[in-house]
């Protein structure tokens, strides 16, 4: 958005059709609330700090006092990264069978606590938090995955969680 922009979007809301998109788009949010069942106490929850890990064919399980991240690297240098036991399959990226998992690339202690799978075509390094970034050899950033975070209902009910993503600005992924 440039300075322009800006201005339209000013003089839109101003004007008497900006006033009513915008109290429309308040009535249609207070009656979809409406309808929804109203959420009790929850408590938010993040993985916690890295307690240890197992190494694994192409990567291995980094356990964190909450939580568990599953890496694996395979053959062709695709990376699968999940938590909570979460499996390669089935997959929307995947036909098929899962790639096999690299024997090469090994998980070792990274720096600050965190850990590392070291592969040929890539690193992907874990922070004590649960940051997951994905490294060409050079060290240059290609993607960082924040820590997910996680509500869970004191009683009875789905678990909500948000997944936040950071990429370079000229990237594509």
């Amino acid at each position: 958005m440039d300075g322009r922009d800006l201005v339209r979007r000013v003089r839109l809301v101003g004007s008497v059709r900006g006033l009513r998109t915008v109290r429309s788009a308040w009535r249609r949010r207070a009656a979809d609330a409406a309808a929804l069942p109203a959420r009790g106490a929850e408590r938010a929850r993040v993985p916690g700090v890295a307690t240890g890990a197992e190494p694994g064919p192409g990567g291995g399980v980094v356990r964190f006092a909450r939580s568990e991240l599953r890496i694996r690297v395979s053959v062709g240098g695709a990376v699968f990264w999940a938590w909570d036991g979460a499996e390669p399959l089935p997959s929307y990226a995947v036909a098929g069978e899962a790639p096999a998992p690299d024997e090469r690339a090994v998980l070792e202690p990274g720096k600050d606590g965190g850990w590392q799978v070291v592969a040929e075509r890539l690193t992907v390094e874990v922070s004590r938090t649960g940051a997951v970034e994905l490294r060409t050899p050079g060290g240059v950033l290609l993607r960082r995955e924040l820590p997910p975070r996680w509500w869970e209902p004191e009683g009875d009910g789905p678990v909500r969680w948000v997944q936040r993503s950071e990429v370079p600005a000229d990237a594509r992924f």
